[in-house]
């Protein structure tokens, strides 16, 4: 036990030492992954005690804080402390590639595969993150470049001494993004000849600001309200998704009041002694006191309404009979 653990001892020593300049390696064989930008993008590798893992990031990161690995360690592996190493590498020169095995790369993190025959460890690839570590979790607190568009990690022999069917055993390595806890909405707002209104937002009762129509929300249901004092209000319901655009056109309306009559064909209808029609389509009006006439079979109804601006008024005329048995 103290030969491994000064072993072990001298090889983190060397890598530290190593994160000053590069080195040059040899791996056994390099795995591809290519990562997408949602919840779906999973990719699940065998690689050996001596292979390495190229990750590949996709153009758009928006969505990216870091990067998930979960590695499943062979029982023969775990019983084996410290005998394993795992590494990041930044500056990796050639490109990765399948079949490519000999490259140069500076070490920037290196620590022992744990006891345990699953391992879940998070990287993250942005200063602000919402990564953290928990029982089920290990967050590796190194952040990789990736302005190169991929990392890249190694497995390597940690100490001499173990069998050599611990270092012929291979590992399932499961590469996933870890997304940010957001989604965007894109938002919209047109009157009826279809150009751009500017108007207050209010986003859950508290006033946003878009940048080029576009904001940032948590998942979840929103309350959407837009306000503008030369139309009507809106208001909307949205579900914003993780990781996903949501788009919302809004088509703002004219703040007139709108009256609209219900009547059957036979009535003859006026406001404020104007004959209109009673198809049920709205007629816009102005502000203040209207009258409404209808006549029907000889008997003749009036109402007045005081309109409002930025209101709508629906009339209804129904014409019933109601049958009684003593």
């Amino acid at each position: 036990m103290t030969e491994r653990k000064t072993l072990l001892f001298a090889l983190l020593f060397t890598s530290f030492i190593l994160t000053a300049s590069a080195e040059t390696f040899r791996i056994r064989k390099t795995s591809v992954v290519n990562l997408g930008n949602d919840t779906a993008s999973e990719s699940t590798v065998r690689t050996g005690i001596n292979d390495g893992i190229a990750v590949f990031l996709p153009k758009d990161r928006t969505y990216i804080e870091g990067i998930e690995l979960k590695i499943q360690i062979p029982k023969i592996v775990s019983e084996w402390r410290d005998c394993v190493a795992f590494s990041i590498y930044d500056g990796i020169s050639p490109r990765p590639e399948s079949g490519q095995i000999d490259y140069e790369g500076k070490k920037i993190y290196v620590t022992p595969l744990p006891q345990q025959l699953n391992w879940i460890l998070q990287i993250p690839l942005e200063e602000e993150n919402s990564i953290k570590n928990s029982s089920y979790v290990t967050k590796i607190n190194i952040l990789p470049a990736a302005d190169r568009g991929f990392t890249f990690f190694r497995f390597q022999p940690a100490m001499k001494g173990v069998p050599d069917e611990t270092y012929k055993a291979e590992l399932s390595v499961t590469v996933k993004p870890v997304l940010k806890n957001l989604g965007e909405l894109v938002l919209s707002i047109r009157d009826s000849n279809s150009e751009k209104v500017p108007s207050e937002i209010y986003i859950d009762d508290k006033p946003v600001v878009l940048k080029n129509d576009r904001i940032y929300l948590e998942p979840g249901v929103h309350n959407l309200s837009v306000q503008n004092t030369e139309f009507r209000n809106e208001f909307r319901s949205i579900v914003i998704e993780q990781a996903k655009t949501t788009e919302v056109n809004l088509t703002l309306r004219s703040n007139e009041p709108v009256l609209k009559i219900t009547a059957p064909q036979t009535a003859q209808l006026f406001l404020d002694s104007t004959p209109v029609s009673a198809s049920g389509k709205e007629l816009t009006v102005t502000e203040g006191e209207h009258t409404i006439r209808c006549l029907l079979g000889g008997y003749e109804m009036i109402r007045t309404l005081n309109i409002m601006k930025g209101k709508t008024y629906s009339v209804n005329l129904v014409v019933d009979m109601e049958i009684t048995e003593e």
